[in-house]
């Protein structure tokens, strides 16, 4: 309804951030509820539901994005609970931003541009315009696209992975052997070996060594 005041969800990775958001977004005259980042699958399917019953329509996602891990993060917020996202972040990396964009991210407002900037970009989102400079938009789609399909269906696929299998394939990158993976989590060898198993089939690779040089590819994605 035209003037109406759109429900806003907010996850921040830092709690302090995400209040100081909360309270210059409500004295924006916007109605705003703080939820905890979600850290596993179970966290953010909990979150879904929690968003869900508070009846917001736009949703604030604030987080780095300097490494894949926390580009999954974001991305599995946003492909997992069904609102008008806008990252706020302070990394600037436009293939990292196109994917995002074309997962659904409806706008992105750089740390360094204010909180009056963020209101304005929430209210053009819950109106169905786009949250940010459409040339912006543009240059970071565009820098997604021209990374290939093979190579965006890999990132796709990395994104795809549990906290555990992201960290386990990483310790394996690093040349852990399964003793010392299920050692450290405090698990059986069985259960790394079926983590293992589903990293590959998650990755459509018939390898322990393909899976870590998908990995490597992950990990130098968007780097400048």
């Amino acid at each position: 309804m035209q003037g109406e005041s759109p429900r806003v969800a907010v996850l921040a990775e830092g709690k302090i951030v995400g209040e100081t958001i909360v309270l210059a977004l409500e004295a924006h005259s916007l109605e705003v509820t703080d939820f905890p980042y979600p850290r596993s699958r179970v966290e953010l399917l909990e979150t879904r539901r929690a968003i869900s019953s508070a009846g917001a329509k736009v949703g604030i996602v604030v987080a780095e994005i300097d490494d894949v891990a926390q580009w999954r993060g974001v991305m599995s917020v946003i492909e997992t609970i069904p609102l008008r996202w806008v990252l706020v972040t302070g990394s600037s990396n436009p293939p990292r931003w196109g994917g995002l964009l074309a997962a659904g991210c409806q706008g992105i407002v750089s740390m360094t541009e204010g909180l009056e900037r963020l209101a304005s970009a929430v209210r053009a989102v819950a109106r169905g315009a786009p949250g940010m400079d459409p040339e912006v938009r543009a240059r970071a789609l565009e820098a997604w696209e021209r990374l290939g399909p093979a190579r965006r269906d890999l990132i796709k696929r990395i994104a795809g992975l549990s906290p555990r299998e992201w960290q386990v394939l990483g310790m394996l990158n690093e040349g852990q052997s399964i003793t010392t993976i299920a050692d450290a989590g405090g698990v059986s060898e069985g259960t790394v070996r079926s983590q293992v198993r589903a990293i590959r089939q998650k990755l459509n690779v018939k390898s322990q060594l393909a899976a870590v040089a998908a990995y490597q590819e992950a990990v130098e994605f968007g780097r400048t």
